[in-house]
């Protein structure tokens, strides 16, 4: 794929001005090629900017393929890194090695801690990433001001309030936190980085969630500079226009994704698990049943994931994909 790179009109470079939903939501109904356009003029930048010691922080998802094939036009030999949580699909990670194989510039790296070690030490990853950050603060330092503004207390205008059918967590036996991504992802990127003088680029959209759409507008665009300089280059991409991509381009992506799985990310993650439509862990219980057998025996203070989740799923009406007819009778008498 060559591509000569283009700067739609309406583009300004991105760290020098400020960002507004609106003008967010304006980029997000650019054509598919005004965006290509616009993410290589960020690479570009990002690169020239911080004089090539950069790196692109790779998935093995649909996502940072795409990303890493514009990252390629712009600088062929780009370093690639993927870090091997334990958490990972193994269709994530054969693909991983199989671009390894084919001439991508990919590392893989490790962090020093399992899921198992994380979980036990700091807590499940519940809910969402937003309601146990919240659980977790509440329970270590219920005065504070963020654990006030999950009661609405401190600011009842806040877009976050904890609720009521969550408040549960804060007494139960276990811990609930998002530690999982710090610990086991974070952490070792940010290592990396560190140790070799290396910036990020990041494949995730503004459109994956509202705290992403924030986070995009409170930074003013794709490109960070400075101490802490990052690169976003797919913000103003949506899904539809992922999928577009792959489909004209014919890129190769993981097998999982034509197995039911719409997004990677870990396999077992208990974020977004309590919504009706949400099949992770069917699927991994299909695919991958000694996994799935596994992660459910996780504990935290003697109480095992499967227990957790049975719990949070409840909530909404739902059960665990291996749970029988018996037990479901159980739950409702």
């Amino acid at each position: 794929m060559n591509r000569s790179v283009f700067i739609p009109d309406n583009y300004k470079q991105v760290y020098l001005i400020d960002m507004t939903a609106k003008e967010l939501h304006e980029r997000q109904t650019w054509t598919l090629n005004q965006k290509i356009d616009h993410s290589l003029g960020v690479i570009d930048s990002f690169i020239a900017r911080n004089n090539g010691n950069v790196y692109l922080a790779y998935s093995g998802g649909k996502d940072s393929t795409i990303l890493m094939k514009l990252c390629e036009i712009i600088k062929r030999d780009i370093l690639c890194v993927f870090v091997n949580t334990g958490c990972e699909y193994p269709s994530i990670v054969h693909f991983v090695h199989k671009m390894q194989d084919e001439g991508h510039n990919i590392k893989i790296i490790r962090p020093k801690i399992t899921p198992r070690e994380v979980w036990k030490q700091y807590g499940f990853p519940l809910v969402s990433k937003e309601v146990a950050e919240y659980i977790h603060c509440i329970r270590t330092n219920p005065n504070s001001i963020k654990s006030q503004n999950a009661f609405g207390l401190r600011n009842p205008d806040s877009q976050f309030v904890l609720s009521d059918k969550w408040k549960y967590l804060i007494n139960e036996p276990y811990e609930t936190s998002n530690m999982c991504c710090k610990k086991l992802k974070k952490d070792p990127s940010h290592k990396f980085a560190k140790e070799y003088g290396l910036f990020p680029i990041v494949g995730t959209m503004a459109s994956e969630s509202k705290l992403r759409e924030k986070t995009y507008i409170r930074r003013g665009g794709c490109n960070v500079f400075g101490e802490n300089a990052q690169s976003l280059p797919l913000s103003i991409w949506l899904e539809d226009d992922i999928w577009q991509f792959i489909r004209e381009n014919n890129v190769e992506i993981a097998d999982i994704y034509s197995k039911g799985v719409r997004r990677t990310g870990c396999a077992a993650c208990g974020f977004g698990c309590q919504f009706k439509n949400d099949t992770r862990l069917a699927i991994l219980r299909d695919l991958y049943p000694k996994y799935y057998d596994m992660v459910m025996k996780f504990e935290n203070n003697g109480v095992t994931f499967r227990e957790a989740m049975r719990k949070m799923l409840k909530v909404n009406g739902l059960f665990l994909p291996d749970e029988n007819l018996e037990l479901k009778l159980q739950f409702d008498e």
